[in-house]
């Protein structure tokens, strides 16, 4: 452990020195945190208390040569574990599917790279057209190499801090719209030898031309060279308002293609999200917001199911409740058996009472659109708006104290309860609580 902080301690150091440098950029992340669950099984009286201490460090290296741009980054992380000798070691506890399928290329704090890349930018200003069209600027794009992608909100092509092996072309013209593509090649599904070869390739066309909007429409073909003929095409349609004092984002997608017995891909996504901002003298600046999502289930051909969404935060799952973590997917504890697809509603509110000091309440509810029939009904709104069969619920409170400008330190406390006879015979609530602390330089 010593060792390791010297490490972190030497990595600082060295980036304040380097930034002397002209034109070449080190930029530093990095994150721990303990987090201590309680009754995971939700049987009460059991003994089934863990503990897990994350650790997840970024450097990315970064060099402009003219209109060239060389990026590279090393990425490492693992779970930490302290022996009597005071040595770090990976810790081999399990429980969850999403636990055995992380994207990284290891999990045992040995640093890799996660983006080697080389991009061309070319600008292009002051364009004069027909019809009295006036262009202030053109921008192009062009990388090579592993780069580290998302797509809209990731639902479909997210960044899991892993990049995508290919070709990379963005095409900005003014305010009018925008281009963004890539073609892909992924070695494996998740960062290890396993013989899977994919083909990804997205295509973004979208505009902000007016003020505050974002809108589109983005296509992935996604097809697995593993099961020969698989493929999936997904279809995004997204627009955005974003302003000072209000906020939404609003998806839906649609999944088709055909797989290596010849049957149809077939399924949906819909997402909503949407926030006010403001600020008071007693409450400071404040946040609340609601989320809705739901995708569809069935068959394996009726699931709304991308490979290579967003769903890994470093060690931890990706989704929202600072617990069950609900995505597109699954959720912390794994789908119960014989439900399939996902449906999140959710609520949260942040206020700034002192300064650097933030704390927040939340809410979600997590259903399924496709379950066995006695399982227990979700309240009628979330019948209303997609869902068929109850999960559990998750409530909690959360606090961020930003200690300098590039530290914070972050708190949440959750009680995750299951609906009864979802995952026992029992509904007992679960807990977790969880401190880590993050630098950025």
């Amino acid at each position: 452990m010593k060792k390791f902080l010297f490490f972190i301690i030497l990595i600082i150091v060295f980036n304040n020195f380097i930034l002397s440098i002209t034109k070449f950029y080190l930029d530093t992340e990095y994150k721990m945190s303990y987090n201590n669950f309680l009754n995971i099984d939700f049987d009460f009286g059991s003994n089934d208390m863990f503990e897990k201490i994350y650790s997840n460090l970024s450097l990315n290296f970064k060099t402009l040569i003219d209109d060239f741009e060389f990026c590279s980054t090393l990425l490492s992380v693992g779970e930490i574990e302290e022996n009597s000798n005071y040595s770090v070691s990976f810790a081999t506890y399990t429980k969850y599917s999403w636990q055995q399928n992380y994207p990284y290329f290891n999990v045992r704090l040995n640093p890799f790279f996660s983006q080697a890349y080389a991009m061309y930018k070319y600008n292009i200003k002051d364009i004069k057209l027909p019809l009295n069209i006036n262009l202030d600027e053109v921008k192009i794009n062009f990388s090579v190499g592993k780069k580290r992608k998302q797509f809209f909100e990731g639902l479909v092509v997210g960044d899991n801090a892993v990049g995508y092996n290919g070709l990379f072309f963005d095409f900005f013209v003014d305010k009018y719209f925008y281009v963004e593509t890539m073609f892909s090649r992924v070695a494996s599904l998740n960062g290890f030898f396993d013989n899977r070869m994919f083909t990804l390739n997205s295509f973004l066309l979208a505009s902000k031309y007016f003020e505050g909007f974002n809108f589109g429409i983005c296509s992935t073909v996604e097809k697995n060279q593993y099961l020969g003929e698989d493929k999936k095409i997904f279809y995004e349609f997204f627009i955005t308002r974003d302003l000072k004092s209000h906020y939404y984002i609003f998806e839906y997608s649609i999944q088709r293609g055909e797989n290596n017995n010849k049957k149809n891909y077939s399924g949906s996504l819909w997402f909503f999200k949407a926030g006010v901002l403001g600020e008071s003298k007693f409450l400071g600046y404040s946040k609340a917001e609601v989320l809705w999502l739901l995708s569809s289930g069935g068959d394996e051909t009726s699931k709304f199911l991308p490979t290579f969404n967003k769903m890994y935060d470093g060690m931890e799952l990706y989704g929202w409740g600072n617990f069950a973590k609900g995505n597109i997917k699954s959720l912390f504890f794994d789908l119960p058996q014989g439900y399939s697809g996902m449906f999140v509603l959710g609520f949260n509110l942040t206020v700034n009472p002192f300064k650097k000091f933030f704390s927040g309440f939340e809410y979600y509810l997590y259903s399924s659109p496709e379950a066995p029939f006695d399982k227990p009904d979700p309240s009628s709104t979330e019948k209303t708006l997609g869902a068929k069969k109850a999960i559990g619920l998750e409530y909690g409170i959360y606090a961020r104290y930003k200690f300098l400008s590039y530290i914070d330190i972050n708190f949440d406390y959750s009680i995750f309860t299951p609906s009864k006879n979802v995952y026992s015979s029992k509904n007992e609530p679960a807990t977790k609580f969880s401190i880590s602390t993050s630098v950025k330089f």
